[in-house]
Formats: C-alpha cells, structure tokens, sequence
C-alpha cells in the first residue's frame, strides 16, 4: 500500500511538472516570437593566374559566417546585435589572426528614427561604396576597388601592424544609420577611443540615394593618421543595363603620403553591367590620375540559383608594368 502511494504520488509531481512545463512554454512563446536570430555567410573560391606569376587559389569576394538577430522591446523599439567572423576556405585560416570578429561585432538598438550600434563595424563610406562598382569593391581579380579609394584606408596608424585589421573598418565606433525618406538615407560613424598613435580619431559621413533606377552617394572620411577621402559615386540603370562611376580626391600625409608617393590622389571609375537572361555581364575602367596607374576588366557571372553563382574575370592593369591576370569562381551564399 505505501509503494502504491509513493507511485501515486509521483504520478502525481510528473503531472504537475508537465503542466507547469506546458504553461511556461506557452508564457514563453509569445517572447521567443518576437525575437529572431539568423546565420547567415558567403563561400568563394577562386582560381587565377597573373602574367609572370604562378596558378593561385583565392577569392573574388570575401568570406564569412555570421549571427545577427532582434529582439522586440516594445514600441517600435528592437535590440540588436552583429557577429561575423571572416576565413579563407581554401584553407580554413581565420582571415586575419589579430582580430576573430573582423567584419563586424556590435549591439545596439533599432526604431522609426534609425539604428544606433556599438563596437566594431564597417565605416559609412565603405558599408556603400560597392553599389558604384561591379565586383562590390571586392579588391580581388577585376575589382575596381583600388580606383575608388587609392591609398587611402579607414586606419591610417595601425593598419600594417594588425595585419590590415581594420581596413574599412573602425573598433571602438558608434555607428548611426537613418532610416529611408523617401529614397535618402545618411550614416555616420566615429570612434569613442583614440588610438594612444594616432593623431585623431576616425570619423565618416555618407549620404545615399537610392529610388527606381537611380543611385548617388556623397561621402566624407578621416581617420586616425588623419588623411582624408571625399567620394561621389552615381549610377543609373535602363533595361538590362545599369551604368556607374565614381570618381574620389584623397589627402594624404605622413607615412602614408610617403608610401603612396603623392599627398594627394584623384582617382575615377567608369563601369556598367548587363543582364543577359539571369547572367551578368561585367565591365569596367579605373584611373589613378597622379599616379598613372589604370585597369581595364571584363567579368562574366553565371548563377545556378539564388545563392549559388560561377563567374570569371579577365583583367589588364598598369601599375609600373603591365600585367594581365584571369580568375575562374564560385559563390554560395546562405
């Protein structure tokens, strides 16, 4: 009789802990329906060769796996956050070994008046400047990238020593970006810290337009060595043809006036994609006018999805010779 009033009442506790279970879980299921977290990455390989050079592996964008969610507060109010480390896939290295979250690792919040965030992320100027430019300023095979910046970089005191960490992006930062008015949008971003190096803090401002089939950008940036980058971008698109172009004034100095060579750079692009069915057409042309350095490039992508797409380069560049290089790739984006 006791073993039968134990095993009632353990029937009993399993019963009540069911139900306390069950009502929890639905307490809790409106909250886990109002917040998100997505995984999200890009994989590209790519094989190419340069004239004198040997067959290399590498890549025609860059690559990542990230986490990023939202979490509803109320209101119209979100919280936010962003993680994305960076690889290389041909080997598995992380990309740059000083820094894990190289793209990007912030929190912050979201409403009607725009999105504020803290921590690391890609400045105003270089989160748009790849809507002027067919390779999205990849900086690899037939990207244009170093047409529309020139030796400019957003660290201009630590770069080399962090392995190029923080190129195109600022640690320490609060980052702004409005919302949409009817087309126009502007970001604005700056570092909290000073680099105990540098002789100031980094500091940028873009503003965008982006309606039917017209684009523009304007765009100011200093950072910590103190040179300066003024950036116009616009596009225009027409039928299966869009047509874009930049053109940038950089100011140099110190070190980095000395590397370049120049103190000054006026750098233009002029560049267009075509579709062709669900293919694209690449082609493009950029000029550093103090320098003399220019590059031609054709590219020709081909997509077996929507995530998943094979493209090619060809692509001819003067910098103190002339060199000639191809590259053959694939993506898949999740």
């Amino acid at each position: 009789m006791i073993n039968l009033n134990r095993a009632g009442s353990r029937r009993m506790h399993c019963h009540a802990l069911t139900l306390g279970l069950v009502l929890l879980a639905a307490a809790a299921s409106p909250a886990q329906a109002q917040t998100s977290v997505t995984m999200y990455g890009n994989l590209d390989v790519a094989i190419g060769k340069e004239s004198g050079g040997a067959v290399v592996m590498g890549r025609g964008y860059n690559n990542w796996l990230g986490f990023k969610g939202q979490e509803d507060l109320g209101d119209g109010l979100a919280a936010i956050f962003n993680l994305q480390t960076r690889f290389i896939p041909g080997t598995g290295a992380q990309e740059r070994p000083t820094t894990f979250f190289q793209g990007e690792s912030t929190v912050g919040l979201k409403s009607s008046a725009g999105s504020l965030r803290i921590g690391r992320a890609v400045t105003p100027l270089w989160n748009n400047i790849w809507l002027f430019e067919p390779w999205y300023n990849s900086g690899f095979n037939g990207s244009l990238a170093s047409y529309q910046t020139g030796s400019y970089s957003s660290d201009g005191i630590s770069d080399a020593a962090l392995g190029y960490a923080n190129f195109a992006r600022i640690s320490n930062g609060v980052f702004y970006d409005s919302p949409d008015f009817s087309g126009f949008r502007f970001a604005v971003a700056g570092e909290v810290e000073r680099n105990p190096l540098a002789k100031t803090r980094n500091l940028g401002i873009s503003l965008n337009y982006g309606k039917g089939a017209a684009g523009a950008m304007v765009s100011y940036e200093r950072n910590d060595n103190n040179d300066n980058i003024y950036f116009l971008g616009g596009s225009y698109g027409f039928g299966g043809l869009v047509i874009m172009g930049s053109y940038a004034r950089t100011k140099l100095v110190g070190v980095n006036a000395a590397a370049a060579g120049r103190s000054s750079e006026r750098l233009t692009v002029l560049a267009a994609t075509y579709a062709v069915g669900a293919d694209t057409i690449k082609a493009g042309y950029g000029r550093n006018q103090d320098s003399g350095s220019h590059k031609v490039s054709v590219g020709y992508s081909h997509p077996l999805s929507k995530r998943t797409t094979l493209y090619s380069d060809l692509y001819r560049e003067k910098i103190k010779a002339n060199v000639t290089g191809y590259a053959v790739g694939m993506s898949h984006t999740f």
